[in-house]
């Protein structure tokens, strides 16, 4: 069974999740055909199943990483996206509490340190690489 499924994730449930996100978490918001419950249920399935992924992401990023000393030399440029992809689940699960839709993962939303200029987000991103060139050749 898929994960949507398991958690009775529905398109309308995303849509829910999105609006309550996007208008505040307030009791007293409610959304166009919903009332605050719904939110709040919808939220809660979406990061129900939002945890379940991210810890079976990590599971397999983690154990590319153990087994990468059998990948070529030649093919492992192609794990360098994975310490993005750990950064970003660390972030997901630690800081954002499993909300796909927490601000600081949508691009700064509600401004803050994650309404990032160009110059600052290209310095951020060339960190990223380079630690992920430094996981991959174990030199720090």
């Amino acid at each position: 069974m898929d994960i949507a499924t398991e958690h009775s994730i529905t398109m309308d449930k995303l849509y829910t999740a999105l609006n309550a996100s996007l208008n505040g978490d307030s009791d007293t918001n409610t959304t166009k055909n919903n009332n605050p419950q719904d939110a709040k249920e919808a939220k809660e399935a979406l990061r129900n199943a939002t945890s379940e992924m991210a810890k079976m992401a990590s599971f397999h990023l983690h154990r590319a990483r153990e087994n990468q000393g059998v990948v070529p030399k030649e093919g492992r440029p192609c794990l360098l996206p994975a310490v993005c992809a750990l950064h970003y689940l660390s972030i997901l699960q630690e800081e954002c509490e499993n909300d796909v839709f927490h601000p600081s993962l949508v691009g700064g939303i509600g401004g803050g340190s994650e309404g990032l200029s160009g110059v600052e987000r290209r310095r951020k991103l060339n960190l990223m690489f380079y630690l992920g060139r430094a996981w991959l050749t174990g030199t720090f």
